[in-house]
Protein backbone atom coordinates (compact mmCIF):
# COMPACT_ATOMS: atom_id res chain seq x y z
CA UNK A 1 0.00 0.00 0.00
CA UNK A 2 0.98 3.68 -0.90
CA UNK A 3 1.60 6.26 1.74
CA UNK A 4 -1.03 8.59 0.48
CA UNK A 5 -3.32 5.37 0.88
CA UNK A 6 -2.44 4.89 3.93
CA UNK A 7 -2.86 8.56 4.91
CA UNK A 8 -6.63 9.02 3.59
CA UNK A 9 -7.19 5.72 5.85
CA UNK A 10 -6.47 8.33 8.57
CA UNK A 11 -8.61 10.47 6.83
CA UNK A 12 -12.15 9.27 7.31
CA UNK A 13 -13.91 11.82 9.74
CA UNK A 14 -16.81 13.90 7.88
CA UNK A 15 -15.53 17.06 9.51
CA UNK A 16 -12.05 16.23 7.82
CA UNK A 17 -12.98 15.47 3.92
CA UNK A 18 -15.26 18.22 4.46
CA UNK A 19 -12.52 20.90 5.70
CA UNK A 20 -10.51 19.77 2.77
CA UNK A 21 -12.22 20.73 0.53
CA UNK A 22 -13.33 24.06 1.96
CA UNK A 23 -9.88 24.97 1.99
CA UNK A 24 -9.28 23.18 -1.65
CA UNK A 25 -12.14 25.77 -2.58
CA UNK A 26 -10.99 28.62 -0.22
CA UNK A 27 -8.22 29.06 -2.71
CA UNK A 28 -9.75 30.61 -5.35
CA UNK A 29 -13.45 31.33 -4.19
CA UNK A 30 -15.12 33.42 -1.63
CA UNK A 31 -16.81 31.33 0.78
CA UNK A 32 -19.80 31.32 3.27
CA UNK A 33 -19.16 31.82 6.59
CA UNK A 34 -19.76 27.86 7.74
CA UNK A 35 -17.11 26.84 4.23
CA UNK A 36 -14.83 29.23 5.84
CA UNK A 37 -14.58 27.92 9.45
CA UNK A 38 -14.44 24.69 8.17
CA UNK A 39 -11.59 25.99 5.71
CA UNK A 40 -9.45 27.09 8.35
CA UNK A 41 -9.63 24.61 10.32
CA UNK A 42 -7.56 22.76 7.35
CA UNK A 43 -5.49 25.04 7.38
CA UNK A 44 -4.49 25.17 11.09
CA UNK A 45 -4.15 21.12 10.38
CA UNK A 46 -1.71 21.81 7.20
CA UNK A 47 0.09 24.10 9.76
CA UNK A 48 0.46 22.03 12.65
CA UNK A 49 2.17 19.17 9.75
CA UNK A 50 3.89 22.68 8.51
CA UNK A 51 5.52 23.47 11.82
CA UNK A 52 6.05 19.80 12.52
CA UNK A 53 8.21 19.83 9.65
CA UNK A 54 9.84 22.72 10.50
CA UNK A 55 10.69 22.03 14.00
CA UNK A 56 14.35 21.26 13.15
CA UNK A 57 15.14 24.42 11.08
CA UNK A 58 14.51 23.14 7.87
CA UNK A 59 12.11 21.97 5.32
CA UNK A 60 13.33 18.50 4.08
CA UNK A 61 12.13 17.96 0.58
CA UNK A 62 10.46 14.58 2.16
CA UNK A 63 8.59 16.10 4.74
CA UNK A 64 7.38 18.89 1.62
CA UNK A 65 6.46 15.74 -0.17
CA UNK A 66 4.33 14.07 2.81
CA UNK A 67 3.02 17.58 3.57
CA UNK A 68 1.49 17.33 -0.15
CA UNK A 69 0.56 13.73 -0.13
CA UNK A 70 -1.37 14.16 3.16
CA UNK A 71 -3.14 16.72 1.63
CA UNK A 72 -4.28 15.14 -1.72
CA UNK A 73 -4.71 11.83 0.07
CA UNK A 74 -7.24 13.71 2.46
CA UNK A 75 -8.70 15.94 -0.94
CA UNK A 76 -9.10 12.27 -2.14
CA UNK A 77 -11.33 11.23 0.35
CA UNK A 78 -13.57 14.13 -0.94
CA UNK A 79 -14.91 11.94 -3.92
CA UNK A 80 -13.01 14.14 -6.60
CA UNK A 81 -9.77 14.31 -8.03
CA UNK A 82 -9.38 17.60 -6.88
CA UNK A 83 -5.41 18.78 -6.99
CA UNK A 84 -4.17 21.57 -5.29
CA UNK A 85 -0.83 23.77 -5.48
CA UNK A 86 0.22 23.94 -2.02
CA UNK A 87 3.13 26.40 -2.94
CA UNK A 88 1.53 29.33 -1.92
CA UNK A 89 0.17 27.96 1.43
CA UNK A 90 3.53 26.38 2.34
CA UNK A 91 4.92 30.33 1.42
CA UNK A 92 2.07 31.75 3.69
CA UNK A 93 3.08 29.38 6.63
CA UNK A 94 6.70 30.45 6.11
CA UNK A 95 5.72 33.82 6.55
CA UNK A 96 3.92 33.41 9.74
CA UNK A 97 6.71 31.50 11.29
CA UNK A 98 9.17 33.97 10.07
CA UNK A 99 6.95 36.48 11.95
CA UNK A 100 5.33 34.90 15.15
CA UNK A 101 7.92 31.93 16.08
CA UNK A 102 7.44 28.49 16.24
CA UNK A 103 5.93 28.83 19.61
CA UNK A 104 3.97 31.54 18.69
CA UNK A 105 2.52 29.52 15.71
CA UNK A 106 1.59 26.55 18.20
CA UNK A 107 -0.18 28.64 20.74
CA UNK A 108 -2.71 29.51 18.19
CA UNK A 109 -3.22 25.72 16.44
CA UNK A 110 -5.85 24.86 19.73
CA UNK A 111 -7.87 27.43 18.58
CA UNK A 112 -8.37 27.00 15.37
CA UNK A 113 -9.23 23.31 15.93
CA UNK A 114 -12.59 23.68 17.40
CA UNK A 115 -13.56 19.90 17.68
CA UNK A 116 -11.29 16.79 19.72
CA UNK A 117 -11.90 15.26 16.08
CA UNK A 118 -9.82 17.92 14.17
CA UNK A 119 -7.00 18.12 17.09
CA UNK A 120 -6.57 14.55 16.91
CA UNK A 121 -6.57 14.56 13.47
CA UNK A 122 -3.84 17.70 12.91
CA UNK A 123 -1.55 15.63 16.01
CA UNK A 124 -2.09 12.20 14.01
CA UNK A 125 -0.84 13.89 10.44
CA UNK A 126 1.99 16.09 12.39
CA UNK A 127 3.34 12.84 14.13
CA UNK A 128 3.12 11.11 10.57
CA UNK A 129 5.47 14.32 8.99
CA UNK A 130 7.70 13.42 12.16
CA UNK A 131 7.89 9.84 11.64
CA UNK A 132 8.60 10.09 7.65
CA UNK A 133 11.96 9.76 7.70
CA UNK A 134 11.70 7.20 9.77
CA UNK A 135 14.38 8.85 12.57
CA UNK A 136 12.48 11.21 14.82
CA UNK A 137 15.52 13.32 16.38
CA UNK A 138 14.85 15.26 19.78
CA UNK A 139 13.92 18.39 18.58
CA UNK A 140 10.56 16.36 16.69
CA UNK A 141 9.76 14.18 19.88
CA UNK A 142 9.61 17.38 22.08
CA UNK A 143 7.79 19.12 19.52
CA UNK A 144 5.15 15.93 19.35
CA UNK A 145 4.73 16.53 23.13
CA UNK A 146 4.43 20.24 22.35
CA UNK A 147 1.56 19.88 20.01
CA UNK A 148 -0.11 17.00 22.03
CA UNK A 149 0.58 19.87 24.74
CA UNK A 150 -1.19 22.64 22.95
CA UNK A 151 -4.00 20.58 21.66
CA UNK A 152 -5.42 19.01 24.47
CA UNK A 153 -4.34 15.51 23.92
CA UNK A 154 -3.16 13.53 27.44
CA UNK A 155 0.03 12.02 27.16
CA UNK A 156 -1.67 8.46 27.00
CA UNK A 157 -3.89 9.29 24.50
CA UNK A 158 -0.98 10.96 22.89
CA UNK A 159 1.12 7.77 22.77
CA UNK A 160 -1.62 5.66 21.60
CA UNK A 161 -2.02 7.82 18.27
CA UNK A 162 1.64 7.55 18.02
CA UNK A 163 1.83 3.88 17.98
CA UNK A 164 -1.27 3.83 15.47
CA UNK A 165 0.33 6.01 13.65
CA UNK A 166 3.57 4.14 13.37
CA UNK A 167 1.91 1.05 12.96
CA UNK A 168 -0.01 2.50 10.04
CA UNK A 169 2.98 4.14 8.15
CA UNK A 170 5.34 1.33 8.66
CA UNK A 171 3.75 -1.93 9.94
CA UNK A 172 4.68 -4.07 12.78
Amino acid sequence: MVLDARLAKLATGQSAREAALAFSRSRNEKLADAERARADEFEAILEAMFLMAAVDGEIAPDEVGQLAASVQAILDTTGGKLKLDLGPAMAELGERLARDGWKGRLDTLARRLPTEESRTFAFRLAAAVAFVDDNVVHAEAAAIDALAGALGIPADDSQRILGEVQEELFGG
